[in-house]
């Protein structure tokens, strides 16, 4: 171990100091409850190593403490990264042992870390674009649903005005209209969506959340013959080529639907602040993650995906029976698996900071463990948008 390149060294202080991060940073456990169970206990395994790594060096301890005090603090993750790297290159036999813990912990957890070597908690960037709204469009081969609601006014409203705005900005690709679909028991975002959006649909319905039924609705109630459906979250911030790439994939390959991340960077206060800076209001392609923070996904099923609209109509479109948070996702991929392939891809996918939702019910139980998984289907009926107005008259 001892002749390996130097520039591992560097790399697994970086792996360590993340380590610490996500055992003691409150925001990880909070961000995807079944994820943490999954990763804990790595975490936990690679933090304890380290710790004993630095009980007799009195530098790199004192950086340790210092995230274990502040994890959200980047300079004291840059202070112990470069602690580390000073440490570990001269003792390479315990260099070894922590090599292998992390190796081992990479393999198994769902939930990862990422600071960008330029990330500062920095006030965002002026603005220096215009922006103009995009031209209503016809027929279309792709169209972009996106399902919302928003009761404050607030992060989620400005989350989904940054989507639309990147939706706006695209290059290369074929035509695309993009669709809102607000439900609650008031169009409360009409108004802020004038000039933005192709389509708004108010779907009326109180109570829990219903993603499902609102991106069936939007699907249901599409004008023109688009090929291609998009479903996307309103908190996705997508790059000026996110069509037409994501356009060509599914027109090119053989597959019926796919997901083009493989891991989601959720974003941090700043970082969110940044990303919509750069992108929106500089008008920037794409943002660099070197200057963004933020807690990696592993392979999460919801946020964007992409697939042919005969196979969204074949199993019925998302499974209405879903209300409030989690499982929904999970239960439209596998099934849209077992009706035609289904691919990832590589893609950044970032996520846009916003208030966390309840995830469980009153009684700690999740919101839908009582629903079979993959049972929906076609038949069930799908898309009505009078369907919950009709049940509470």
């Amino acid at each position: 171990m001892s002749n390996r390149p130097e520039s591992t060294v560097p790399r697994l202080a970086t792996r360590l100091t993340a380590y610490t991060v996500l055992a003691h940073d409150p925001a990880v456990p909070g961000i995807a409850a079944d994820y943490w169970a999954k990763s804990e206990d790595h975490y936990r395994t690679v933090d304890c190593a380290l710790a004993a790594f630095v009980a007799d060096a009195p530098a790199p301890e004192r950086a340790y403490r210092d995230v274990v005090t502040d994890p959200t603090h980047a300079a004291s993750q840059h202070a112990l990264r470069d602690h580390l790297i000073g440490a570990l290159g001269e003792r390479p036999a315990q260099r070894a042992v922590l090599a292998a813990a992390v190796a081992e912990a990479d393999r198994h957890i769902w939930i990862d870390y990422h600071l960008g070597a330029d990330y500062t908690a920095q006030e965002p960037p002026t603005a220096s674009a215009t922006f103009r709204p995009r031209p209503q469009s016809g027929s279309t081969d792709v169209h972009v649903v996106i399902p919302f609601r928003d009761r404050s006014g607030g992060l989620r409203t400005r989350n989904l005005l940054a989507c639309l705005r990147a939706l706006a900005d695209q290059e290369g690709g074929p035509d695309h209209r993009v669709t809102v679909v607000e439900t609650d028991s008031e169009p409360r975002t009409r108004r802020a969506l004038e000039g933005i959006v192709d389509r708004y649909v108010f779907a009326r319905k109180d109570g829990l959340f219903n993603k499902s039924w609102a991106v069936n609705v939007g699907v249901v109630e599409a004008t023109g013959d688009a090929a291609y459906v998009c479903v996307l979250d309103a908190d996705i911030l997508v790059d000026r080529h996110f069509v037409a790439r994501n356009t060509a994939r599914l027109r090119d390959g053989e597959h019926g639907a796919h997901l083009p991340f493989r891991w989601s960077l959720s974003l941090d206060g700043p970082s969110t602040l940044h990303a919509i800076g750069l992108r929106n209001d500089r008008g920037a392609a794409n943002v660099p993650d070197s200057v963004l923070r933020g807690l990696l996904l592993r392979e999460p099923p919801g946020g964007c995906v992409w697939l042919r609209t005969d196979v969204f109509h074949t199993v019925g479109g998302f499974d209405e029976r879903y209300e409030g948070w989690g499982g929904e996702d999970d239960d439209v991929v596998a099934r849209l698996a077992a009706a035609a392939p289904l691919e990832r891809y590589e893609d950044a996918l970032l996520h846009l900071d916003h208030p966390r939702p309840e995830m469980t019910r009153d009684d700690g139980l999740p919101f839908n463990a009582h629903i079979e998984p993959q049972s929906w289907t076609q038949e069930h009926g799908y898309g009505e948008r009078d369907k919950f107005t009709a049940a509470t008259a």
